[in-house]
C-alpha cells in the first residue's frame, strides 16, 4: 500500500450513472496506484449508502481482480446507467417556451455528448432548429459558426443579453405594477363620480302597475323570442358581477332573467299592445295600466320656463291695450225677495207672472168689392190707384 492516503473521490449513492463513477475513480487512482488489489480495497471508499451496503454483501474471496469489481458494479446498478441518444433524438430536442437560453444550452450540450459518433458540423447546424423562434435562432440562421469554439463564444453573448433583459424586467416589474394599481384606483374613483347633468340616468320601474302573469316571466320571454316579438339585447357584464346569476335577455351575468327590470317593462309594453294575452290572469286582464311619468332632463325644463315667460309677456302686452267695453255688476245684498230660499223662489215666480205679456194673434179684415164700386169718370182709365179701407 502507498504511504499516502488515497485521493478524495465523489461517492456513489446509486442515483448517478455507474459508468461515470467508474471513469472518475480510474482517473483518480491512476496517480495513486496501478495495483489491482489496491484499487479493489480503495473502491469501497468511493461508495456510500445502499451502494456501500451492496459492496459488503459480496462473498469472501469472490474478487481476484478489479475487472470483476467493475463488472459486478455495472450489473448491479445498470438501471442507473444513462442510455445513449440517437441523432434523431437530438434533432427533436426543442427549447421550452419559458426556458432560458442558458438552461437549454446546458441541456443541448449534455444531449450532444450522449450521441455516439455525432460530428461538430451536425451539432452546429442542428442548433437553430432546436431554439424557439426569435432573435437568437434568426442570427444563427443568418451566419452559422464554423467551429464549436465560435459557437460557444456567440452563444455566450446571447446568454448575457438575455440575462440583462431579464434583469431589467425584474427591476421594472414593481414600478409597472404600482402604475397599474394607480390606474385601477383612478378608474374605480372615476366610476364612482356622479353622472353629468343632461345624461340619461337609469330609472326605476316604468309602469305603476304590472300585469299578473300565469307563468314565470322567463317562460313569457321564451314565447316572445320564438314569435319575434322581442330580441336579445346583449350587454357587457359589469365589474364584480355575480357569476351565479345569468340574464338571457341581456346575455350577461350579474342579474337573473326573472329579476330583469328591463325585460319586465318590455313584456308589459307588449301586453299593453295586445300581445301575450294567453299569459294574463283573467281577473287582472282589464286593469288599467298607465306608464309612470319619466323624469325630464334639465333641458326640457328650461324650455318650459321660457314658454311660460313668453306667455307672461303676451298677457302683459294685452293688458296695455284699450278695452272694447265695460260691464258693471252689483255685488252684495239679497238677490231679491228676502233672505230665505223660499221667499226668493216666490219672488221669482211673481216676477214671471207680472212680466208675462199675453199677445193676441193679429187679424186683418177681408177687403171685398161690389158692382156699384166700379164707377169712374173715364171708363178707359188704367192708372194705378190706392184703395184705403
Amino acid at each position: 500500500m502507498p504511504d499516502r492516503p488515497p485521493p478524495q473521490i465523489e461517492k456513489f449513492d446509486e442515483t448517478t450513472d455507474p459508468e461515470h463513477h467508474l471513469r472518475n475513480f480510474v482517473d483518480s487512482m491512476a496517480f495513486y496506484s496501478k495495483s489491482d488489489p489496491v484499487k479493489c480495497r480503495a473502491f469501497s471508499l468511493s461508495l456510500k449508502d445502499e451502494a456501500l451496503e451492496w459492496y459488503y454483501t459480496l462473498p469472501p474471496s469472490s474478487i481476484d481482480s478489479f475487472h470483476i469489481v467493475t463488472t459486478l458494479f455495472k450489473r448491479q446498478f445498470s438501471a442507473n446507467r444513462r442510455e445513449q441518444m440517437s441523432a434523431a433524438e437530438l434533432v427533436n430536442l426543442k427549447q421550452g417556451r419559458d426556458e432560458s437560453l442558458r438552461t437549454f444550452m446546458r441541456r443541448y450540450s449534455e444531449a450532444a455528448r450522449r450521441v455516439k459518433g455525432v460530428t461538430h458540423e451536425f451539432i452546429i447546424s442542428n442548433l437553430p432548429n432546436c431554439l424557439k423562434p426569435g432573435f437568437v435562432s434568426e442570427s444563427l440562421y443568418a451566419e452559422l459558426p464554423k467551429t464549436m469554439e465560435e459557437l460557444q463564444e456567440k452563444m455566450t453573448k446571447f446568454i448575457k443579453m438575455e440575462d440583462q433583459r431579464h434583469y431589467h424586467k425584474k427591476v421594472e416589474a414593481p414600478i409597472t405594477e404600482a402604475k397599474r394599481d394607480d390606474q385601477r384606483s383612478h378608474d374605480k374613483g372615476r366610476n364612482q363620480w356622479p353622472p353629468r347633468r343632461g345624461l340619461q340616468v337609469p330609472l326605476g320601474p316604468r309602469y305603476d302597475h304590472y300585469t299578473h302573469l300565469t307563468v314565470p316571466r322567463e317562460k313569457v320571454f321564451e314565447k316572445a323570442l320564438q314569435t319575434n316579438l322581442i330580441t336579445i339585447r346583449r350587454q357587457r357584464s359589469p365589474r364584480d358581477a355575480d357569476g351565479s346569476k345569468t340574464c338571457r335577455f341581456h346575455d350577461n351575468r350579474g342579474h337573473s332573467t326573472e329579476g330583469c327590470q328591463t325585460l319586465k317593462d318590455e313584456i308589459e309594453r307588449l301586453i299593453c299592445a295586445g300581445y301575450l294575452q294567453e299569459f294574463i290572469k283573467a281577473e287582472m286582464s282589464q286593469r288599467g295600466r298607465s306608464p309612470r311619468k319619466i323624469r325630464r332632463s334639465p333641458e326640457p325644463s328650461r324650455r318650459k320656463t321660457e314658454r311660460s315667460r313668453e306667455r307672461s309677456r303676451s298677457r302683459t302686452r294685452k293688458r296695455g291695450t284699450t278695452p272694447r267695453g265695460r260691464i258693471d255688476t252689483i255685488l252684495g245684498g239679497f238677490a231679491g225677495g228676502g233672505a230665505s230660499s223660499s221667499t226668493r223662489k216666490r219672488h221669482l215666480q211673481n216676477l214671471r207672472s207680472v212680466h208675462t205679456i199675453v199677445q193676441n194673434p193679429l187679424s186683418m179684415p177681408d177687403i171685398t168689392f161690389i158692382d156699384r164700386d166700379f164707377h169712374a169718370p173715364d171708363p178707359q182709365q188704367d192708372d194705378p190707384m190706392v184703395i184705403t179701407a
